[in-house]
């Protein structure tokens, strides 16, 4: 109870603003397709040192959330896939997964399209069309995963730097009482 409530209210305010100003470089960076945003606000805090280790754990949480949300919004494609396919009487889940849906090609996809009894060219091609749909979905969202991997290992790195550092930091405040120039107390 000896903690300012004040200071509890600041400090997560601090990381409340730090997690929307990194939502905020992520979202561009998935927008521009490169990491670059991302990097200059990371060298930001990097060049303060490890006073910054709370903020760049904060991005990489962000980071975290972000690949969740990527990952169930690719289990939501498929899903929907599935639904719409289930109207055509076309059962995705026993035969193909998520990843192996990715595989797919047209041909593939026709001849199992034929082997769950879907003869007529209109409903091939409507199916066709969903899956072409999801899977560039499914692509542009493999991209962003990807790309939020990247982040997280540059994270990483840079975090283990600032942790080192801020142990070197920490053993050498350590050692100073310990000096030659210095009385033992």
């Amino acid at each position: 109870m000896d903690e300012d409530p004040l200071e509890n209210v600041f400090s997560y305010v601090e990381r409340a603003y730090v997690r929307m100003q990194a939502g905020d470089v992520l979202t561009q960076c998935l927008d521009e397709g490169r990491i670059t945003p991302l990097q200059s606000l990371a060298e930001m805090l990097i060049v303060v040192g490890p006073q910054s280790l709370d903020a760049l754990r904060e991005i990489l949480s962000e980071v975290y959330s972000r690949k969740s949300q990527v990952k169930n919004d690719q289990h939501q494609v498929f899903i929907k896939l599935e639904i719409e396919l289930k109207d055509y009487g076309i059962r995705l889940g026993g035969v193909h997964s998520l990843m192996s849906l990715a595989r797919l090609t047209p041909v593939v996809f026709l001849a199992f399209l034929r082997s769950q009894k879907v003869e007529d060219e209109n409903d091939q091609l409507f199916c066709l069309q969903r899956l072409e749909e999801a899977l560039d979905l499914m692509r542009l969202l493999g991209r962003h995963l990807d790309m939020l991997e990247e982040i997280e290992i540059y994270l990483q790195d840079w975090l283990w730097g600032l942790m080192y550092q801020s142990a070197q930091q920490d053993w050498g405040e350590a050692q100073k009482p310990f000096s030659k120039n210095q009385p033992l107390q």
